[in-house]
């Protein structure tokens, strides 16, 4: 039977490793794995995953802002970013869209780690 998850954080299995703070998707075997381009997932890992260990996700219903590893390119407050291959935040371009909004500033580096809050 299942159950409802009220607290807004989930375990997963991972298949493969994944470094922490990139949003994932769940694939059809139940395990996690960072997004593809435009893929927002379930939510974003919350701890470095090895293969085939349980790590936490933070889910996207869940209240609060999310801390997302961001990928060349640099944040600003209030602009719209997207996720992009590898479960990154990034640039909005074709072939994805906006789906988190900038609330600090971050200089361009691939995998520093950023507050966002959901943009829609």
């Amino acid at each position: 039977m299942s159950s409802q998850n009220s607290d807004g954080f989930k375990s997963f299995l991972a298949s493969g490793a994944i470094s922490a703070y990139v949003a994932v998707d769940v694939q059809t075997d139940g395990t996690i794995k960072a997004c593809a381009n435009g893929v927002f997932g379930v939510g974003v890992l919350q701890e470095d995953a090895a293969d085939a260990n349980y790590a936490s996700v933070k889910l996207w219903s869940a209240p609060g802002t999310y801390m997302v590893a961001v990928s060349g390119t640099a944040v600003t407050p209030a602009t719209s970013y997207s996720i992009i291959t590898g479960g990154f935040a990034g640039t909005v371009t074709t072939g994805n869209s906006a789906f988190l909004k900038g609330l600090k500033a971050g200089v361009a580096s691939n995998g520093i780690v950023l507050e966002f809050s959901k943009y829609n």
